[in-house]
């Protein structure tokens, strides 16, 4: 599948082995971890970065499936994190600013059901809420009083427990079989490890990953959208300023996808461990690079990438992991629905979820209005009677749809390109 891109190294060639390891520290660039030296390979995906590149819709999407959430007093989304589709309900985490974070539930059909909140100073309570996750019939949730702390509470919020830990936790991935992986920031109390493994009742498996001091440099003065991905049983790790996706297997870990920026990636001992996150954008812009690897995802056909650039401006990329190809654009071109309406990407609308090969994206009701009305009024009246018949759905939701509305969800499933 991958027979020109994918390297396949002898890991039982202790020659090979070695300058595999210092061919990748060459590459990687920003990452400073080196593997474990077992299955070593990866699939290098080339990314051509133009501040004036767009993606068509007609280029990665087969369908979309359109959600209005329903807007009540109640449930006013603000920024949209984590959202989790399970039960044929949507998790949906929301944040003013990065605070006074909340879980709204929707059903299926984006119907209002309930809203877990437990700010407080009492039994399950908390001053923040920082990340969730369902593990599946409960829901994990780091908090923190001024401490570091994680909650268990069943799928409608009740509060089960409070777990023993105490990690200053920056994303919390479930997998197989009950356990959980913890990506946290208490590097110098777990011997420079910045992943902990649960077990199947949430005690101390084991702690790993190493890294070194500017990694921790990295790892503390940034947060990205996600760290984890999982696919077939698989998962998948990246921190930020690294241009490698690792899978993580066990305790064990190795590169699974290189990043390649080209001329626009950081340049070998450009961060340091004394920078802070003012030095690192302050570099980076000076030589005009790519900033970040934001946001990914991987699936069985699909690597989805969002990064930013010197300036802040967000890109989206998807390789084809059946043909190789990679489609890049800071602009969304529709070209299918509203033709013409276009979505300049930013670190507020760019898609950070997906469930299973389709991408839930999350679109402020003005970007669909502004097209809707536009479409409206270049039709004539046949043409939009046609439009109407073809796409009865969107013109529904569209005509009911308020401006200070909450986002419309779009189930996007992808095809093949």
């Amino acid at each position: 599948m991958f027979k020109t891109r994918l390297l396949k190294w002898n890991a039982m060639n202790k020659t090979n082995t070695n300058i595999f390891l210092l061919f990748l520290m060459v590459l990687q660039l920003s990452c400073a971890t080196a593997p474990d030296k077992e299955d070593l390979h990866y699939v290098r995906i080339p990314i051509e970065y133009r501040k004036a590149s767009s993606i068509k819709l007609s280029e990665f999407v087969e369908s979309v499936d359109l959600i209005p959430l329903e807007t009540t007093e109640d449930n006013l989304i603000g920024e949209v994190g984590r959202i989790v589709f399970i039960d044929n309900n949507y998790y949906i985490k929301s944040t003013n600013g990065r605070q006074n974070a909340k879980i709204f539930v929707f059903d299926a059909n984006g119907r209002y059901q309930f809203k877990i909140d437990h700010r407080g100073v009492g039994p399950g309570e908390y001053i923040e809420m920082k990340d969730f996750q369902i593990l599946q019939d409960s829901l994990l949730m780091t908090v923190s009083n001024g401490d570091y702390k994680s909650n268990l509470y069943d799928l409608k919020g009740d509060f089960i427990k409070q777990l023993e830990f105490r990690y200053n936790i920056k994303e919390i991935q479930p997998f197989s079989d009950y356990k959980v992986l913890l990506y946290h920031s208490n590097l110098r109390e777990l011997e420079m490890n910045a992943l902990t493994l649960l077990d199947t009742i949430f005690g101390i498996s084991s702690h790993f990953f190493k890294v070194d001091k500017v990694a921790e440099a990295k790892l503390t003065c940034q947060i990205n959208a996600n760290a984890f991905s999982v696919c077939n049983e698989k998962v998948y790790f990246n921190y930020p300023f690294c241009d490698t996706i690792y899978q993580i297997a066990g305790q064990k870990y190795s590169p699974a996808y290189y990043i390649d920026f080209g001329n626009k990636k950081h340049t070998e001992g450009l961060i340091t461990e004394k920078d802070g996150i003012l030095e690192i954008e302050a570099k980076v812009k000076r030589l005009e690079s790519v900033m970040s690897l934001y946001t990914y995802d991987i699936t069985p056909r699909f690597v989805y990438l969002g990064f930013d650039d010197f300036e802040r401006n967000v890109y989206m990329s998807l390789y084809s992991l059946q043909t190789g190809k990679v489609l890049t654009g800071r602009t969304i071109i529709d070209d299918l629905y509203f033709p013409g309406n276009r979505m300049v990407l930013t670190h507020n609308n760019i898609a950070v979820n997906m469930d299973k090969e389709e991408i839930l994206w999350h679109v402020e009701p003005d970007v669909l209005l502004e097209g809707y009305e536009k479409s409206r009024k270049s039709m004539g009246e046949n043409d939009w009677n046609v439009f109407c018949k073809k796409h009865p759905k969107l013109v529904s939701v569209c005509s009911m749809l308020k401006a200070d509305d909450n986002p419309v969800l779009l189930r996007v499933k992808l095809k093949s390109f």
